[in-house]
């Protein structure tokens, strides 16, 4: 019988419940066992299996970790570190989710390159002692950024290096469509049916942050990296997000008129 636990602090309660969601999503088609308890400050995620399952669980949980530490611990290492003077709360939070999501295939190699999957992984202990290639990568963007802030007030250079990090982010999904249904912003599929966010939202900002509409908009049209927007909306329309959206996804956006009710 194969077992392995994850610890991580108790204050970091959604992380957990999102490392059991996913193993629970993941591992629902062969047999496995899942609980979660707390104990001595912290919680754990325990998964137990027959060991001729070892190998894709081990898979798994590696995958859920990379993407764990290259979105919530990412997002929290940006908060801490970067030190722009942008004032505009669209444009700070768009380009802090670009940056959460910029070269994220080589930050999850890196972690996975790290990771042993034996008996427990104390998830914050080994984001500190074992990741520090991971976050002397990271810091090398935030310092490059902190050190010119001077220019990114000037707003044409800060779109252009907004414009920059999502050009390298990795594409997700093949096209998007944004609605507005009931006086907000939705986005949807190639049918125009809503996509749902725990298909793409992986991230610690999800109540914290992504409570303004013209903020939820823009971080998850990056979050979901399409390759074409189709936006249907009045050409009399006059919001922040959609402006911005048409600056920095400039190639890969069509804009049609809103159907009429």
């Amino acid at each position: 019988m194969f077992e392995f636990q994850i610890g991580i602090s108790q204050d970091k309660a959604k992380i957990a419940k999102k490392i059991y969601d996913e193993l629970k999503l993941a591992t629902k088609d062969f047999d496995a066992v899942l609980t979660k308890y707390n104990q001595n400050k912290k919680t754990f995620v325990v998964i137990a299996c027959e060991d001729l399952e070892k190998p894709r669980i081990s898979f798994i949980i590696s995958d859920i970790i990379s993407d764990i530490i290259t979105t919530f611990y990412k997002l929290e290492f940006i908060e801490q570190k970067l030190m722009l003077p942008v004032k505009n709360s669209v444009n700070l939070c768009a380009f802090k989710k670009a940056l959460v999501a910029f070269d994220k295939e080589t930050d999850k190699y890196i972690v996975a390159r790290n990771l042993r999957i034996e008996k427990t992984l104390y998830i914050d202990e080994f984001f500190e002692f074992r990741l520090n290639q991971l976050r002397s990568k990271w810091m090398e963007i935030i310092k490059m950024a902190n050190d010119n802030a001077g220019y990114l007030l000037c707003s044409d250079t800060f779109i252009d290096l907004l414009k920059f990090l999502i050009e390298n982010i990795e594409i997700s999904r093949e096209t998007v469509n944004i609605l507005k249904k009931d006086r907000k912003y939705v986005i949807c599929d190639e049918q125009l049916n809503e996509i749902d966010k725990n298909d793409y939202c992986l991230s610690c900002d999800d109540e914290s942050v992504l409570r303004d509409e013209n903020i939820d908009l823009i971080t998850s049209l990056i979050s979901l990296s399409p390759k074409k927007i189709i936006v249907h909306c009045s050409l009399f329309e006059n919001n922040p997000a959609l402006t911005l959206i048409s600056q920095i996804f400039e190639s890969r956006i069509s804009i049609v008129p809103a159907e009429k009710n």
